[in-house]
């Protein structure tokens, strides 16, 4: 882990921990540290975003004896605990819950799919606009690279 810029080493911990169960191995078969890279998109946005993002990650890391009567902070949780803990965050009747789940989720997501490391696995040959590429398209049938 290189310095941080938004995010407290907790926060980091918190960040991480989640983003390894979620990217299940994905960040270490390409070498990513994901929470590491969440934090550089936060340091490019207006601060109240990363003070939100904040608060979530405190609320997710204390919240076990609140929401689920587990007596563990999320980090200390194994594998399995996390895994079960990210379910009930993912399908609770409350919808703040709900809600947290997919933000931490699709940021950490977007921080794997985003890294040019995925890209040659998933298919994606990286933005189009950034290669330069020319398209011959008549208006007939379906446009093909050249």
């Amino acid at each position: 882990m290189t310095s941080l810029k938004i995010l407290t080493k907790l926060e980091y911990d918190i960040l991480k921990s989640a983003a390894d169960r979620i990217a299940a191995g994905s960040a270490e078969k390409y070498g990513l540290d994901l929470a590491q890279k969440i934090d550089a998109v936060f340091a490019g946005l207006p601060p109240h975003y990363a003070q939100e993002f904040k608060l979530l990650l405190k609320v997710f890391e204390f919240g076990p004896p609140l929401f689920g009567f587990i007596f563990q902070r999320f980090t200390r949780m194994n594998s399995q605990e996390k895994d079960r803990y990210l379910r009930n965050w993912e399908t609770s009747g409350l919808a703040f819950k709900r809600m947290g789940f997919q933000a931490i989720k699709r940021i950490t997501l977007s921080a794997l799919y985003g890294s040019e490391e995925t890209w040659r696995e998933i298919g994606y040959r990286g933005p189009w606009l950034a290669q330069g590429y020319a398209y011959n398209y008549d208006g007939k049938g379906v446009q093909v690279r050249d």
